[in-house]
């Protein structure tokens, strides 16, 4: 991964819904996701992100780019907080 964020155009290349499908399949690797993404799990972790299986969904939608995981997992929890805010008001 190079340093920057390259033809990413920043964090928004994520599309409108915080990269639900922004960017559509990402070749997936072969092997235990827990060793291909072992540093970057490691990364998100120290960050505050615990969830080592939402961590690796993140991951694989986005190739292992972790800034792009952090996007996504940050819209995730903005989203399921909104979420739970419409039902608390229903």
């Amino acid at each position: 991964m190079g340093g920057g964020l390259g033809g990413m155009g920043g964090f928004g290349g994520l599309g409108g819904l915080g990269g639900f499908g922004g960017f559509g399949q990402q070749p997936q690797q072969q092997g235990d996701p827990k060793e291909i993404y072992k540093s970057q799990l490691e990364q998100l972790s120290s960050m505050g992100f615990t969830n080592e299986s939402v961590n690796i969904e993140a991951l694989k939608a986005t190739g292992g780019n972790v800034e792009a995981a952090v996007e996504r997992l940050l819209n995730m929890m903005s989203w399921n907080h909104s979420l739970s805010l419409f039902i608390w008001n229903l």
